[in-house]
C-alpha cells in the first residue's frame, strides 16, 4: 500500500523528532560522565638519600610491578622520614620501602599492615661508629668508651641505623643518654652521607651511620676511609623492609598483599636488585621480625607503649 503525498508530508515532522532525539541520546552518552580509571598503587620509599637518586631507580622499580600485577603503580616522592609515615598512614600511598623504625611507627598506626619483604641484609643489619682521623680514636671490638667528652653526630632523629639503634647500643652499653656521654651532640644530623662527610672534614670528631652507606661510599671514591675511620660495629638487627597497607586487599582483590610480596622476592632483574640496593635479592617479611625494634621504640617513646 502506498502512502499518499500528504500523508508522507504530514508524517515528516514526527519521523524528524524521533531522528533528533537518537542523535541526542547518543550526545549525550557521549558526553557523558567518563568510566572511571582503574585504582593505582602507589608506592613511596624512605628518602635516606638524595631525591634525584631515589627518583629513577623507585620509578624503575614501580614499572616492573605495574607489568607483573597488571595494574597500575606510580611512585611518590616523599620529603622526610615522618612524611614516608604519613602518607602511609593516610593511605595516600599503599606500599613503602621503611626503614626498621619507620616500618613500626607505619604499622602501629594502620591495624593490619604487614611487612612483606626484606633485602638478605636486612635482618643482620649493622651501624658504623666512625671517627676522624685527628681524634685519637683507633679500631675495636668493644664499643669504644674513649668516646666519652667528644663531639658526636647521629644521623636522622627518624633513622634506625643512624640514630634509633646506636642510640640504644649507647645507652645499654653505659648507661648514659646521648646528652650524659658526649661533650657535644647533634641528635638529628640528617642523611646518612652527611655524616659521614662531616666526620671526614672534622666538623665532628666522630659519628655513626648505615653501614652500607659507608661502604658504598668508600668503594665509589666519595669518601676517605683514613680520614674517616670505622673504630666500631654494632650488633645486628633487623632493619629496611618493605610494608603493605590493608586497603591493597579491598583495592584489588583478596590476595593482592600475597602477590605484592612474591612480585618482590622473584625479582632477579639485576638492574632492578640494584636500584634497590639489594643485590642479593628480596625474601619473605612478617611483622615479628620487627619485634625487638618495636619494644625498644616503646622503651624510648618512639610509639605508645
Amino acid at each position: 500500500m502506498q502512502l499518499s503525498l500528504r500523508s508522507w508530508t504530514s508524517a515528516l515532522p514526527a519521523l524528524g523528532c524521533v531522528i533528533l532525539l537518537v542523535v541526542a541520546s547518543q550526545l549525550l552518552s557521549a558526553c557523558g560522565p567518563p568510566q572511571s580509571r582503574p585504582p593505582a598503587l602507589r608506592i613511596t620509599a624512605l628518602p635516606d638519600s638524595k631525591t634525584t637518586e631515589l627518583d629513577p631507580k623507585y620509578r624503575l622499580v614501580a614499572s616492573h610491578l605495574s607489568e607483573v600485577l597488571g595494574v597500575e603503580v606510580e611512585y611518590v616522592a616523599v620529603t622526610d622520614y615522618a612524611a614516608s609515615v604519613e602518607a602511609f598512614k593516610n593511605g595516600d600511598v599503599q606500599l613503602a620501602w621503611f626503614g626498621g623504625v619507620s616500618g613500626v611507627q607505619a604499622r602501629a598506626a594502620v591495624p593490619g599492615a604487614r611487612a612483606i619483604a626484606f633485602g638478605t641484609i636486612d635482618p643482620q643489619f649493622r651501624s658504623y661508629f666512625v671517627a676522624h682521623q685527628g681524634a685519637g680514636l683507633a679500631p675495636r671490638a668493644e664499643f669504644p668508651m674513649e668516646l666519652a667528652g667528644k663531639r658526636f653526630t647521629f644521623g636522622d632523629a627518624a633513622s634506625t641505623s643512624g640514630r634509633v639503634m646506636p642510640e640504644h647500643f649507647l645507652r645499654e652499653i653505659t648507661g648514659k643518654t646521648p646528652e650524659e656521654f658526649f661533650g657535644e651532640v647533634n641528635l638529628n644530623g640528617g642523611k646518612h652521607a652527611i655524616v659521614a662527610k662531616n666526620v671526614e672534614q672534622g666538623v665532628y670528631d666522630a659519628g655513626v651511620l648505615n653501614f652500607q652507606t659507608y661502604e658504598n661510599m668508600v668503594d665509589a671514591g666519595e669518601l676517605d676511609p683514613e680520614l674517616c675511620l670505622k673504630i666500631w660495629e654494632t650488633p645486628p638487627y633487623a632493619d629496611y623492609n618493605w610494608t603493605a597497607h590493608p586497603d591493597v586487599d579491598f583495592k584489588f582483590g583478596k590476595g593482592f598483599t600475597d602477590r605484592l610480596q612474591e612480585a618482590l622476592t622473584s625479582i632477579t632483574d639485576p638492574v632492578l636488585l640494584d636500584a634497590l640496593q639489594r643485590p642479593d635479592g628480596l625474601i619473605a617479611a612478617q611483622n615479628s621480625d620487627f619485634d625487638r625494634i618495636e619494644a625498644i621504640c616503646r622503651e624510648l617513646g618512639i610509639i605508645g607503649r
